[in-house]
């Protein structure tokens, strides 16, 4: 009795129509299915409807920075980074290679695009066969805001607030401050595994987005500790790598208080 073998289907996501096409010539020679979308919405659609197993991304998309659209694949979609592959070119921008770099995600160069793509595929299939990202919630256990103000005690100057995180594996202690004459933010934070024996989480990758997309990419340092500026708005997150296809997403608070004067 014959078996119809399953083709894998990989979506291609992106706005050169020519590097599509050359995209696609190449899969279907490989025998995958492929699948089209040349704006996020639809691929967001197509995701949805067909479940490709792989992604290529050429992310050079008019209505979004190239930075910004992986931050914002990730944020909707959280394990389709781990199954994407990104076209990249000498003109890539630092942001977008270093948010690359932050969620692990393999690149290839366009102009070696018929070298590079299939072993680079066919890698990926298999490791996403064994292996998917995942993207875990941290829970606020402390927010200084919401303890009592001693009686008769008002502040002039927007109050720092602390909040404290947790999950099974890591601690994020943050403390954001209002800086004087300006609308802005300063966030400094520790991360600690509760795990390991050294609990500092030392070059881990911090992904902070918010309601418009990417707001930025740090680092903490060798202690776990790191230090970022930014004007709020309305749903800022931390994604923290905590291990290899393994994130914590910590989401704050509205933010208005820190920097308005009582």
């Amino acid at each position: 009795m014959e078996t119809a073998q399953i083709q894998p289907k990989v979506l291609i996501l992106g706005g050169n129509p020519l590097v599509c096409v050359n995209v696609r010539v190449l899969l279907r020679s490989m025998g995958y299915q492929c699948l089209v979308a040349s704006a996020l919405k639809e691929a967001l659609e197509v995701f949805e409807q067909e479940k490709p197993d792989a992604v290529i991304l050429d992310p050079r998309l008019a209505d979004f920075a190239p930075a910004r659209l992986m931050a914002m694949l990730h944020n909707r979609v959280p394990d389709l980074l781990g199954r994407s592959i990104v076209l990249i070119g000498e003109e890539s921008d630092s942001e977008l290679l270093q948010i690359l770099d932050a969620y692990s995600v393999r690149r290839v160069r366009r102009d070696s695009l018929f070298q590079e793509l299939w072993p680079s595929l066919d890698s990926l299939l298999r490791r996403v066969a064994s292996l998917r990202q995942v993207t875990r919630g941290a829970r606020l256990v402390f927010d200084s805001f919401l303890e009592p103000s001693l009686a008769g005690v008002r502040s002039l100057h927007p109050t720092p607030r602390q909040l404290l995180y947790e999950s099974d594996i890591l601690v994020a202690d943050l403390l954001l401050e209002g800086q004087e004459d300006s609308q802005r933010i300063t966030l400094t934070g520790q991360v600690l595994d509760t795990v390991k024996r050294k609990p500092q989480l030392g070059g881990v990758p911090i992904v902070i987005q918010g309601e418009r997309g990417l707001m930025g990419i740090i680092k903490t340092n060798q202690w776990g500790e790191f230090h970022f500026e930014f004007a709020p708005e309305p749903g800022i997150t931390l994604e923290i790598k905590a291990r290899e296809n393994f994130w914590v997403s910590a989401g704050l608070p509205d933010l208005n208080s820190v920097v308005h004067c009582a």
